[in-house]
């Protein structure tokens, strides 16, 4: 008998909506119930899907995996649930339905092959064959990736459903390997157990609100944008991701993944894709089909294409976590990276890629920036700068300085027609800015639903809904695109940055290559010796776990004075005044000069200046170190009587005495809130002392005392800062020159363990600002 295409397909459509109408019942099981992942978002977002989807018709059953014993798992997982809640719902449904949810849960210990298999059989939930019952199962893992492949097995030979009207789903989380073979090997290992319609890898950026609107913006104004949206009309896009966070707690996570593992081979690339891809029909396949079509038109990124830096306390971190330091120098905590497209649409449009810890703020966002091609020939004088100005689209995704998150269009640009999930925000504020631009200058839609990422993760987890998700052919372009540059740069210094604000992370780029504009840590190759040259390609970014600086001593002293410039400057915008704490010596001298030269605008007025140490002489004894401060330095500037503060007291004869020890204790505590100086600068001498805290000195000991005299450890008698108080500094600057400290320099350097009772200079150690030890080229290399 002949059957027609339209009888077969009135059967499909038969019996998918007898499929939706059938009682379906899911069991979610959760591995790694009790982590952070888990604590944090999961549960909630499970929470809020039995919230919205549980009826009559719709049950479910929720099962909490670890490997921890089940009494004590039980007890934690209840603990756990506790955080859960309504999220500002107080209706009584929500608190009903609380209830219920927490009585669905069941912990349960998953560790061998029996209690896998016994899990399978008497706890999940089993229909006969010929039910008339959808039953679905998520294995949701939330466990380390190594795990993935042995867990994926248990399951499928225990759990995995095979009969109709059932399905079962797998879900990965980041990291999907290390490279592109392991990424490969485990998709290998783990499709031997569940197929690709199976396999749920979650990147849950691409559930984030503003992200999930833009291809249905693109598609609402397909008119303006897809004329737009090619290599004629783009200068560049900029995807971003920036965080004021560090990576203290993270350690051992970051050395293995670094910062272009861990966001730019996923997230930020996949962002990439959904801004660069071809619109795809209201069809899955196409969907899939074209954005792994765009990624695998995107080049291998190279070596050349990419910056790396580190701040400035990583490795301090790394050390309190007990890391491997001989990794944790190399781990890139920053990168910047230029990516470009071959495709006719794209080519010669630079991609540009941005992210870190420690930076200045909080902020992910996708930006378009379009050519500037109007030129005034004639009414130059009336020329309308709105209208004429930068022309960009700005997808914020986390908010940064902006009120909250959204998309952004240049006014100039087209009048954008919005989504369902988009509605217009009234911009009120005249001094709000986005790239140079006031906020009035765009139309500013946001997302009716702001809600977390992770909700919306189960959400389409639970509707099979794979667009928030990462295909096997996906994972393996993404690798394509970044294996190369990962494996070339894994033995590169990073640039060292300050936390939060540090502009000499600024980059341009030009000819295929990205270069930082203040090139700071690096060195000038016709001012080296033959064996300097030879040195430069093993010089270390640190030195004794903290930041380095060699430089030729004019360029050393330059730099620094920079660098007090710019935090004097910033700490007195912010506070009002800014606290500097000087040494003596004749390197000293040539800081002062390099402030005095190049910056007559330091902020002298609001600036406090204080003694690291002093020798009990009076103030015309060339020994005096305040004479040294106030000829070269302090008498050339515009500074208040009141802001200068001598360590011993010259009114007197005998100018040290425990009351000049109180006294300027006394002083320190009045003045300095919290006693943390703003900036130190420090010495060492050729036996390692600093300050006047000299090898074996009782001193080092001194936990108590913020200053104190010494006794016979120099033939003169001094007063010095001790290290409950210079180890509060925000910013410490440790100053090394001259060929007769390189032997002290090398010998610290060397492998063999010291400590700070032999070399006093080991106990600076900064508690919560860092330290940079700036060594001259004569004191590093030597004669």
């Amino acid at each position: 008998m002949k059957v027609t295409s339209a009888f077969v397909l009135l059967l499909s459509f038969l019996n998918s909506f007898h499929c939706t109408t059938m009682p379906q019942h899911t069991d979610v099981v959760l591995f790694g119930a009790l982590g952070d992942l888990s604590r944090k978002y999961l549960w909630q977002s499970f929470f809020q899907l039995y919230l919205k989807e549980q009826n009559e018709n719709k049950t479910f059953s929720f099962y909490g995996i670890s490997r921890d014993a089940q009494k004590e798992g039980s007890q934690k997982l209840t603990k756990l649930l506790d955080d859960v809640n309504c999220e500002g719902d107080i209706s009584l449904v929500c608190g009903l339905k609380l209830l219920e949810f927490r009585q669905l849960v069941t912990y349960v210990q998953l560790k061998t092959d029996e209690q896998f298999d016994s899990f399978g059989k008497h706890k999940l939930k089993n229909s006969p064959e010929n039910s008339d019952f959808v039953l679905g199962r998520i294995f949701y893992l939330a466990i380390p990736p190594n795990v993935y492949s042995s867990v994926a097995a248990r399951l499928s030979s225990c759990c995995k459903l095979k009969r109709s009207h059932a399905w079962s789903r797998l879900v990965l989380e980041k990291p999907f390997g290390s490279d592109l073979q392991s990424a490969l090997s485990m998709a290998r290992d783990i499709g031997k157990h569940f197929k690709e319609e199976e396999i749920y890898r979650v990147d849950h950026y691409l559930a984030k609100s503003v992200v999930r609107q833009i291809l249905p913006f693109r598609n609402r104004n397909f008119n303006h944008l897809e004329t737009i949206l090619n290599n004629e009309h783009v200068e560049r896009i900029e995807i971003a991701m920036k965080e004021t966070v560090d990576s203290k707690g993270r350690i051992e996570f970051y050395d293995k993944y670094g910062v272009i593992r861990d966001v730019m081979q996923n997230h930020m690339t996949e962002l990439l894709a959904l801004v660069a891809m071809e619109l795809p029909n209201n069809h899955h396949n196409d969907f899939d089909s074209n954005k792994n079509k765009l990624l695998s038109q995107v080049k291998e990124v190279k070596e050349e294409h990419v910056l790396t830096g580190q701040y400035s306390r990583y490795l301090h971190h790394a050390e309190q976590e007990k890391a491997n330091i001989s990794l944790s120098m190399y781990t890139p905590t920053f990168a910047a990276s230029l990516l470009s497209i071959d495709s006719p649409r794209w080519n010669g449009v630079p991609i540009i890629m941005i992210s870190g810890k420690a930076l200045d703020e909080r902020s992910s966002y996708i930006r378009i920036k379009f050519k500037d091609s109007v030129m005034c020939v004639c009414g130059c004088k009336s020329f309308n700068v709105s209208q004429h100005g930068a022309r960009q689209i700005i997808f914020q995704i986390n908010p940064g300085s902006l009120p909250t998150v959204g998309i952004l269009v240049s006014k100039n640009l087209f009048s954008p027609h919005l989504t369902e999930g988009l509605e217009d925000m009234v911009v009120t504020s005249q001094e709000s800015f986005v790239f140079g631009q006031s906020l009035n200058e765009f139309y500013f839609s946001i997302p009716k639903a702001n809600e977390n990422a992770y909700v919306t993760v189960v959400r389409d987890l639970y509707r099979g809904d794979k667009k928030s998700f990462v295909t096997t052919e996906g994972l393996e372009h993404l690798w394509h695109i970044w294996s190369s540059v990962i494996e070339e740069t894994k033995h590169r210094h990073p640039k060292l940055y300050l936390e939060n604000n540090d502009i000499s992370l600024n980059f341009g780029y030009s000819n295929g290559m990205l270069r930082y504009v203040e090139q700071e840590s690096s060195l000038v190759a016709d001012e080296f010796s033959e064996r300097e040259r030879l040195s430069v390609s093993s010089l270390p970014s640190h030195f004794l776990g903290h930041m380095l600086l060699v430089k030729p001593d004019v360029q050393l002293y330059k730099s620094l004075a920079e660098k007090i410039n710019d935090v004097a400057k910033t700490t007195v915008a912010k506070a009002g005044i800014f606290h500097l704490a000087l040494s003596g010596g004749s390197s000293s001298i040539q800081l002062y000069r390099a402030i005095l030269k190049h910056f007559p605008k330091f902020p002298w007025r609001w600036t406090h200046i204080w003694q690291v140490d002093e020798r009990c002489a009076q103030y015309h004894d060339q020994l005096s170190n305040f004479k040294t401060i106030d000829e070269e330095l302090l008498q050339n500037v515009r500074i208040p009587y009141g802001n200068i503060h001598p360590m011993v007291d010259y009114s007197v004869e005998n100018v040290c005495s425990t009351g000049s020890v109180e006294r300027y204790k006394a002083a320190l505590v009045h003045f300095v809130s919290k006693l943390e100086l703003d900036f130190i600068i420090l010495g060492m001498g050729q036996d390692g002392h600093t300050a006047s805290l000299f090898p074996k000195s009782g001193l080092l000991k001194d936990n108590e005392n913020l200053v104190a005299m010494t006794t016979n450890e120099s033939s003169v008698k001094r007063m010095t800062l001790l290290f409950s108080i210079l180890n509060k500094a925000r910013h410490t600057a440790v100053i090394v020159s001259g060929h007769k400290k390189h032997d002290i320099v090398d010998s610290l350097a060397g492998s063999e363990k010291k400590n700070v009772n032999d070399y006093p200079i080991l106990g600076v150690n900064s508690q919560t600002g860092n330290v940079t030890f700036y060594i001259d080229n004569d004191a590093w290399f030597g004669k």
